[in-house]
């Protein structure tokens, strides 16, 4: 399995030249597997002050924050509480869901105290078309959520009305982003290095700073140089190395043809990549004495926290793995067979640490092909900050790309940064919009 799951260097490099190759034609609003979005924000300049309210909608647990930014180089200061959504909220009418997450924020409201006018940005995890920093339509809903006329409409706008109808007069949403842009721009906020910010979990995405005169697909107003571009990266499928398993993988999911990237690093796949090629091991005998134990023979019940708890163990007798194996239900196994499950393991997510950091790759270097400055890269998902060694095999990976020059690309771990970024977002736009000659929240 180690060679059906091998990519060589010279491959990534390939797979590279393809993915600039994708990020010059979604600029240039030709067809291309990467939407190529823009966020209409620029990143922070660091002196951004002012409290504002954060709402983080990644899935159905919510956060709702407090966020001073003292502007001065200082780390701004954070206050949240955690919400849960019910399943009914998320696939009832959109109403309903917009209403639940307007009371939400009034209760963090009152057991903080807090009054006056608090602008607010809203990180809405799910695709977005937008034409302004202040608002944008959900383009389609992703993780199983279906809540009925939402899509097409602003969302902004729908949780706007929703506080209205809560009677929450002081706040009003500013702006709006993706936990991708949120992420690049909690990181900027103290980084003047930092130009993309990536999302390696149960999905994945990156986004990056790029000039605006590089963007030569009609968009909306935006004053500066530079805009951030979401680049939907999950759904880029041009030249990847895939393999038998990643075709079966496809054709058994609920979005054949799409996210092919995704399917091959993300938190959601990885599990079920090295089940498949288990129940194929087993199948030609090869492992388990051809008794494929029970947690490997229903789809999606191996899930890539098992891979993490297999990888731990380094022994070279494997014990910890068998131990495992019996955990979950599998029969006594033998050290060669906890060994061969290792190493499919290790494969399967090899490849992905492998193929996001070319990607990763690409992206710094569609800008700076030499590798001339440096490169901040603010990363958050669980897979980045749980599974055991994907860093490093991350950074391997570039020094083995572009040499001594690799580490001019940090990957900088941020957990939870699409909430501050939202603050940050909205303290942007809040500055824009003095700039511009609005106060920021016009029409309370």
């Amino acid at each position: 399995m180690r060679r059906t799951f091998a990519v060589s260097t010279a491959r990534l490099r390939i797979m590279m030249e393809a993915f600039r190759g994708e990020m010059r034609r979604g600029l240039n609003g030709k067809p291309s597997s990467l939407r190529m979005l823009p966020a209409y924000v620029d990143r922070p300049t660091g002196r951004e002050r002012g409290t504002f309210l954060a709402l983080d909608l990644g899935g159905t647990n919510v956060r709702v924050l407090q966020v001073d930014l003292p502007g001065d180089g200082r780390l701004p200061v954070c206050a949240e509480d955690r919400f849960v959504l019910s399943r009914d909220k998320v696939t009832a009418d959109g109403s309903v869901l917009f209403g639940a997450l307007a009371r939400f924020i009034g209760r963090f409201l009152r057991e903080r105290r807090l009054s006056g006018r608090l602008p607010l940005g809203f990180t809405f995890s799910f695709p977005l078309r937008q034409a302004s920093i202040a608002g944008g339509e959900l383009i389609a809903w992703t993780k199983g959520w279906t809540a009925e006329g939402v899509v097409g409409r602003d969302v902004a706008a729908l949780l706007n009305r929703a506080l209205a109808a809560e009677r929450i007069s002081g706040v009003r949403v500013v702006s709006l982003n993706n936990d991708t842009t949120g992420t690049l721009m909690a990181r900027a906020y103290l980084d003047p290095d930092c130009d993309a910010g990536c999302i390696l979990g149960t999905g994945t995405n990156i986004c990056y700073r790029e000039r605006t005169s590089e963007i030569r697909k009609p968009v909306g107003p935006h004053g500066r140089d530079h805009m951030i571009i979401n680049m939907e990266s999950g759904n880029f499928n041009a030249v990847l190395p895939r393999n038998r398993f990643d075709v079966l993988l496809d054709r058994s999911s609920a979005n054949p043809g799409l996210q092919a990237e995704e399917k091959m690093v993300s938190g959601k796949y990885l599990g079920e990549l090295a089940r498949m090629a288990v129940v194929e091991l087993c199948g030609r005998g090869r492992l388990f004495g051809g008794r494929l134990p029970e947690i490997f023979s229903r789809r999606e019940a191996f899930g890539s926290e098992r891979l993490s708890e297999i990888e731990k163990d380094d022994s070279a007798s494997a014990d910890g793995v068998r131990e495992f194996l019996w955990d979950w239900g599998a029969r006594p196994a033998a050290a060669g067979d906890a060994r061969l499950l290792r190493d499919v393991v290790r494969a399967v997510s090899g490849r992905a640490a492998r193929l996001a950091a070319a990607t990763l790759g690409a992206t710094v270097t569609k800008n700076d092909p030499a590798l001339e400055a440096k490169h901040s890269i603010a990363v958050d998902g669980s897979v980045f900050h749980k599974y055991p060694g994907f860093k490093a095999r991350m950074e391997e990976t570039l020094r083995e790309l572009f040499g001594g020059r690799g580490g001019r690309i940090a990957l900088a771990p941020m957990r939870d940064g699409s909430g501050l970024g939202a603050a940050v977002i909205a303290a942007v736009a809040a500055e824009s919009a003095k700039t511009g000659g609005k106060k920021p929240g016009a029409g309370w």
